[in-house]
């Protein structure tokens, strides 16, 4: 969860889709509600919609719940007929063995029914959970990039975790105890009314009270707890950035108490839930004083009426002992309202991100693999426009350099062609058609994205290079030795069943993006999208990462985001965005001549490199000719740009690639020591 964005990104154009959904590719995206504009259901329909098939056991727990809320008023009923028997003075030695007896059975069932009925909520209830985190990501999977960019990591985390867990307290916990506590009473003043209809009226006194109490609580809570929710996620956002940045915390020995949004965010945090306790505390207290005060009422009423004639003795036995108690049954439909007050916000939050606008179907994938942009425009908040009448074409098997300063817009303009984002203005073509009118999935499925920052899972290398694909392990390894990372695979104990979590950070940046590019030739899509994927490479790794580029670039349409120049020549076009416009396209020479800013950024790349391949030469060695980069011993180094090329496919009279010397190689391949773990 440290990038849920990103990795949510990365995800969605590994294999096609991160959620293997039951339904084809071709199937539309789970919806939300489904309920008309301006009819909304409330969160419990919503909740109880959710359940769907799993209804059933919900249905079975209700009734077992409902068997064992009459059971607890078997006790009663035992303890009254002995009462009686012993006021008339009937009582027996049959009379005790026959009513404990009811007592017992009335026990056993009231448990045993109990127990079924929280087996069956719960499964009914975890298999609803399942179904309802599977269709928010799935619905996710097809939603927009920028909506979950909106509502941030925590949020989003919240609402997986926190606020799904929530529905767990209402399937499984208020329902059945819901009908288990209302149940009993409901008979016990059922049987009441049929004695004596006014003394079971008055036995309801506490409970009107009661609900008045209860009304208040709520009402005061339902204020704050949207609120403590709120604050909850707030909390879990910073939490989650202050985890990721915990490097620099550390570095610069910042602490705790320094991250201030951290600490704010917790006091937030705990103060509402002490308003929360100050506000609804002393009610509680009164509902439990009032609740239990049938006595106060029965044992005076009942007496007067006995007084005069107006009931029998029995009769205000049965009244001043069970007419006062089995109220006390529904003291516990306080807690229960307390989870439905957290359950309503939770599945109104659910709800939220499931009528998130999602990417539906459309036409198959078109034949052809070109694309063009027709005068795109594009704005994160709609005010700010970062990109402004882009027009551009991309011949298929063409390999196109974008280029500019950061913050000009690169990255953004590559990710409407995987559409990441929709174009807030003008079209994006693949193939001549519309990328809106490409379903979804399939538009997933050919295009592969290697970005920047490298997303692996805690689980081994092999399923971190399938991304949930059923490749076999020779194609994965296949994928690996084209990317140049089979040997340090094969060299860990446990070769491609270790698991990445226990490496921690040994593996090093260059090792990450070889692995990311070794899912990219499995994945084996027609357009390739490198955003910076070499931007972790050293100068040990760099051949290696260059060799896996050309073997995944052969024969694709390739767009290659590039701050380092070294790559841009090999390109067969360049492409130059400057404060979101397209400035310059054209041939490298071509643009070097048209384009002030590309000439002064291989000036001052030509500069870099001189700088890098001639730092701790001698002072007495022989200078090389003018503008020449000269190497560490003093002789001219080559020129960086005829270097070879890294997207150009391998030739093939020569060797698949260009072996590093032994010794090297058994460094690259050390798995936890030397260069690898001191590049980690």
């Amino acid at each position: 969860m440290l990038a849920f964005a990103k990795e949510h990104r990365e995800r969605r154009l590994l294999l096609g889709s991160p959620i293997e959904s039951k339904k084809s590719a071709s199937s539309a995206p789970p919806s939300g509600s489904g309920a008309p504009a301006g009819k909304r259901p409330g969160p419990f329909s919503l909740v109880l919609s959710w359940a769907g098939a799993n209804k059933r056991y919900l249905f079975a727990s209700v009734a077992c719940a409902s068997i064992a809320g009459l059971m607890t008023m078997v006790g009663y009923l035992g303890v009254f007929n002995i009462m009686r028997a012993a006021y008339e003075g009937t009582c027996t030695s049959s009379t005790l063995r026959d009513n404990a007896l009811l007592t017992a059975v009335g026990c056993v069932l009231q448990y045993a029914c109990f127990a079924a009925s929280s087996v069956l909520s719960h499964k009914g209830a975890y298999k609803t959970l399942f179904d309802v985190r599977c269709r928010v990501m799935d619905h996710l999977a097809h939603a927009p990039l920028g909506a979950l960019d909106e509502r941030g990591v925590g949020r989003i985390k919240t609402v997986l975790v926190e606020d799904v867990e929530r529905l767990e307290l209402f399937l499984a916990h208020s329902i059945p105890e819901a009908f288990m506590y209302l149940t009993g009473p409901v008979a016990a003043f059922a049987f009441l009314c049929s004695v004596n209809a006014p003394l079971a009226l008055a036995t309801l006194v506490p409970f009107a009270c009661a609900l008045v109490i209860l009304g208040v609580i709520f009402s005061r809570m339902s204020k704050v707890m949207e609120r403590a929710t709120a604050a909850l996620a707030r909390m879990n956002a910073v939490m989650v950035e202050y985890v990721g940045g915990m490097r620099t915390v550390k570095a610069l020995d910042m602490g705790t108490a320094s991250f201030a949004r951290f600490r704010r965010a917790i006091d937030e945090e705990h103060g509402l839930w002490c308003e929360i306790a100050r506000k609804t505390g002393p009610g509680y207290a009164a509902y439990l004083v009032v609740i239990e005060c049938g006595l106060l009422i029965m044992v005076p009423l009942g007496g007067w009426m006995f007084a005069t004639g107006a009931v029998a003795g029995s009769t205000y036995l049965l009244f001043a002992f069970v007419g006062s108690l089995y109220l006390t049954e529904i003291r516990l439909l306080q807690e229960i309202g307390t989870k439905l007050a957290q359950v309503g916000s939770g599945a109104r939050r659910v709800q939220e991100l499931l009528d998130v606008p999602a990417f539906g179907g459309g036409r198959p994938f078109p034949d052809r693999a070109d694309i063009e942009l027709s005068g795109v425009g594009f704005s994160y908040d709609g005010s700010v426009e970062v990109l402004s009448g882009i027009d551009l074409s991309v011949r298929e098997g063409e390999r196109l350099a974008v280029v500019g300063p950061s913050g000009a817009g690169k990255s953004t303009m590559v990710e409407l062609v995987s559409r990441f984002y929709d174009a807030t203005a003008g079209t994006v073509r693949i193939g001549g058609v519309d990328v809106r009118d490409i379903d979804y999935d399939d538009l997933l499925r050919n295009v592969a994205v290697v970005f920047q920052k490298t997303f692996l899972t805690s689980g081994s290398i092999l399923e971190n290079i399938r991304m949930g694909s059923d490749a076999s392990l020779e194609e994965v390894r296949e994928a690996a030795r084209l990317a140049r990372i089979d040997d340090f695979v094969m060299d860990l104990p446990q070769g491609y069943d270790t698991e990445m979590g226990s490496l921690g950070n040994r593996v090093s940046g260059g090792q990450r993006q070889r692995i990311a590019i070794a899912r990219a030739i499995l994945k084996d899509a027609p357009i390739l999208i490198l955003d910076e994927a070499t931007s972790a490479a050293d100068p040990e790794n760099q051949l290696e990462i260059d060799a896996a580029i050309a073997n995944l670039s052969a024969g694709k349409t390739v767009i290659v985001v590039a701050h380092r120049l070294g790559v841009v020549r090999t390109c067969d076009r360049v492409a130059v965005v400057e404060a979101g416009r397209l400035s310059c396209v054209g041939e490298h020479e071509e643009v070097l001549r048209r384009c002030p800013y590309y000439a002064r950024a291989w000036a001052d790349y030509d500069r870099a490199r001189s700088l890098e391949i001639g730092f701790g030469a001698s002072a007495s060695a022989s200078a090389p000719a003018a503008g020449a980069p000269v190497s560490a011993s003093g002789a001219s180094a080559p020129d960086p740009v005829s270097a070879p090329d890294p997207l150009a496919p391998p030739d093939p009279s020569a060797p698949s690639f260009v072996a590093p010397a032994a010794g090297a190689r058994a460094a690259s391949a050390e798995p936890l020591a030397g260069k690898e773990a001191r590049h980690a």
